[in-house]
């Protein structure tokens, strides 16, 4: 199967009393590879233009550190007749989480969340609140209205060390479906995710909007996607412009990444606002993944 994956990890877009944090993500730079059971802080440069800032201080997010919170966000549009076949992947993934992950389940309605399960650990009762959309033309509107309000009314108010969604749709906008210029809806739900230190993943799954047989409204859709997750911090995860006849490697890599994250503390260049980062390593086989931008406070 072939895999096609927007990268960059956001992070958190606070500012702690050393810096601004942001989670990244260590990866192999070839397939099958090994990343390094720990990066130490001169392992990693955060260049602002031109200028190579501070790094200063490098945690991986294991042991006590692991905690995150993850929803997993399920476009009611859908009409995939494959989700029937990988709603069991989807339980499966949710019951083999680790304990430091409270896991949510709601879906994309009329441009809003409606929350199915609240965050738990108990990762058997999260799966059984998993169900087929159901698959009306239009009943979502948007996915990026419903990104925004999901990231903006986020569901719990306890503190944790991260912050994503994964969420299941064409990446449609009904608004804009075949446009060519920004969509402002998507740029909403990117300022809105980076104010509130969410990362967005997405699987695409055809069909879930109005237009979703077009093969221009398609790549248009799947480009949004992709932008979603560059700029938030997430993954786009795609099989060419068809379903993927399963999700079970989008998973697997999924959690290889959340695996593999670090947060990483800096002196931003700037004072409060949204910044431009870009990040690199020296680290031989290894390539550092991180947000292209921040939300400093």
């Amino acid at each position: 199967m072939k895999i096609i994956r927007a990268f960059v990890l956001a992070g958190m877009s606070v500012l702690a009393a050393a810096g601004a944090q942001m989670v990244i993500t260590a990866t192999p730079i070839h397939q099958g590879g090994k990343v390094p059971e720990g990066l130490r802080t001169g392992d990693v440069t955060v260049t602002q233009g031109s200028t190579n800032v501070p790094v200063v201080q490098l945690q991986r997010l294991a042991g006590s550190m692991a905690d995150m919170q993850l929803f997993l966000y399920l476009d009611d549009s859908t009409r995939s007749s494959s989700l029937g076949i990988q709603l069991p992947e989807l339980k499966t993934f949710l019951k083999s989480l680790p304990r430091t992950t409270q896991v949510a389940v709601g879906y994309m309605h009329n441009g809003t969340f409606a929350l199915a399960q609240a965050f738990t650990t108990d990762h058997q009762k999260a799966a059984d609140a998993l169900r087929l959309p159901a698959a009306i033309p239009g009943e979502n509107g948007s996915p990026y209205f419903a990104l925004s309000d999901l990231v903006k009314r986020w569901p719990s108010q306890e503190a944790t060390g991260r912050r994503a969604v994964l969420a299941l749709t064409d990446g449609v906008d009904r608004y804009y479906s075949a446009q060519i210029e920004d969509d402002p809806y998507v740029d909403a739900a990117i300022g809105d995710a980076l104010k509130n230190g969410v990362a967005i993943y997405s699987i695409y799954l055809r069909g879930a909007g109005l237009y979703g047989r077009g093969g221009w409204a398609t790549t248009m859709a799947q480009s949004r996607l992709i932008q979603v997750s560059q700029e938030t911090g997430g993954y786009a995860y795609f099989q060419d412009l068809s379903d993927p006849v399963t999700i079970a490697p989008f998973l697997s890599d999924f959690q290889d990444r959340l695996d593999n994250q670090y947060l990483l503390t800096f002196q931003p260049l700037n004072g409060r606002g949204t910044q431009q980062v870009k990040l690199r390593t020296e680290v031989p086989g290894v390539k550092v993944e991180g947000p292209s931008r921040v939300y400093v406070r």
